[in-house]
């Protein structure tokens, strides 16, 4: 404990200021504000783990074992492993990208450690070695757990492979490449867009990939508990389909290691390890590369994003009716469509609102299948009431988070002149951004699906519930 009290050189104390912090990225406000961030990844890791100590699967590997053919066993095992290497692939993934902002030096890094006689090229290096620090940490307390479990759950006489300690290794070789993959290839994408694209549009595009990118891990997340599901008619289809899907790489190489010699997970073992090459090969590069360009940007480029200017009409205009009203309209547009960190909160929850109906409209399979018809129904049926919960509870997390110090005094200060004004806009804002979009997309699919009258009547009663929830 003494040695970690010392300074050690301006290397490894670099390394501790930027481990120390990790989690202080633009949303924050006061370092050490990432505990909060902790807890709530901390019960994002527990699933991985926890789920393995469920009964049933002990019931479902003593059935499969008493089968007279090792088919159905190990399709269920290659099953369980998929969904177990989708789930820990998700949550490494919505760890990057949460974590886009910290995954290179920020501003205030540079301003902090002006005075210091360092380098730009050290401080890069310390920040790419705290980061490979945290994503290693990370991916071992995240498939620790597992690496012992899974080998003596899924055991039963029709196993691959006899041996807990190969069954073992192989998945924790598997799971943590697959975390790794995932993690630097989020690194080796914000490197090439930083390289690829002007400072401003880089900002702007970078919250839209973010936004992208929660949005399908989420759904991976979501639908990692219906992979364990698939039968072994789907297990066998996997060549079909599965080739390009990076948890299927990871779960051909966890067979390869156990001693399977079929073409296909040769195939996919050798992807998995590109791959994983790869984008570390990648993400070393484009970190190195780009640590000129990105102190030039983050120095001389405007940290806000550029809103549309302001049109003589416009849907707040209408919206609002009174000119104190429309103030706080038009600042709560521009904060979201400036402010990195709103905006980006709000793409989350429009992405796992995405990924939730998606994934309900996948486990319901007849959007897919022939019976689209009756898929669409449920699409109008589900989708309003369950984005309605999402986005409601999104937009208020959204505006609770302050922009600017000098805008929360001037309406403190101001209060008492139009507060009830000011709650009528804010709840305007929210029915015009969170709920009216809903059923604007949906009532065109209704009306196909189940006619005008009856797509009318249903629209106005999922409003009045929307509404409800929102009073």
């Amino acid at each position: 404990m003494r040695w970690l009290e010392e300074t050690h050189g301006a290397k490894f104390e670099l390394m501790r200021h930027f481990a120390a912090r990790m989690f202080d990225g633009e949303w924050s406000s006061v370092p050490g504000q990432w505990r909060t961030v902790a807890v709530g990844a901390l019960a994002l890791l527990l699933p991985a783990g926890v789920i393995l100590l469920d009964t049933d699967y002990a019931h479902k590997y003593d059935r499969l074992s008493a089968m007279p053919l090792p088919d159905l066993f190990r399709a269920g095992a290659l099953a369980d492993e998929l969904g177990i290497l989708t789930l820990v692939f998700a949550v490494t993934g919505l760890l990057a990208l949460f974590e886009w902002s910290s995954l290179f030096p920020s501003t205030r890094d540079y301003l902090a450690l002006a005075g210091y006689p360092i380098r730009p090229r050290q401080i890069f290096v310390a920040r790419f070695g705290a980061v490979a620090l945290f994503s290693t940490v990370f991916i071992l307390a995240m498939n620790l757990l597992p690496s012992f479990i899974v080998p003596w759950v899924f055991q039963g006489r029709w196993q691959l492979n006899p041996s807990y300690g190969a069954n073992a290794a192989a998945h924790a070789i598997s799971a943590a490449m697959a975390c790794y993959f995932v993690f630097f290839a989020v690194l080796a994408l914000q490197g090439v867009l930083l390289n690829a694209l002007p400072g401003r549009l880089f900002a702007r595009a970078s919250t839209y990939v973010q936004g992208i990118g929660i949005s399908v891990m989420m759904l991976a997340a979501l639908y990692s508990w219906s992979v364990k599901d698939w039968p072994k008619s789907t297990i066998d289809r996997l060549p079909a389909f599965g080739g390009w899907l990076p948890p299927v790489w990871f779960g051909g190489l966890h067979e390869f290691l156990l001693g399977a010699r079929d073409p296909f997970f040769t195939l996919m073992a050798r992807r998995a390890g590109i791959a994983t090459a790869s984008v570390l090969v990648l993400a070393v590069l484009t970190y190195l590369v780009s640590y000129r360009r990105y102190r030039r940007l983050l120095l001389e480029s405007p940290s806000a994003l550029a809103g549309p200017r302001l049109r003589q009409w416009s849907i707040l205009r209408l919206l609002a009716g009174t000119p104190r009203r429309e103030a706080i309209l038009h600042f709560m547009a521009k904060t979201l469509m400036r402010s990195r960190a709103h905006r980006l909160i709000w793409m989350a929850y429009i992405g796992f609102a995405i990924a939730v109906v998606v994934n309900s409209s996948l486990i319901d399979g007849r959007l897919v299948s022939r019976h689209s018809e009756k898929g669409l129904q449920f699409l109008v049926l589900f989708w309003p009431l369950a984005s309605s919960v999402i986005l409601m509870n999104g937009i208020r997390h959204t505006i609770s988070i302050p922009a600017e110090l000098k805008a929360n005094w001037m309406f403190r200060l101001t209060e008492s002149q139009g507060r009830k004004e000011w709650m009528s806009a804010v709840e305007r804002f929210i029915i015009a951004y969170a709920i009216a979009p809903i059923y604007i997309i949906l009532v065109p699919v209704g009306i196909y699906c189940l006619g005008w009258q009856t797509a009318l009547l249903m629209t106005l009663l999922q409003v009045l519930c929307s509404m409800f929830m929102f009073e």
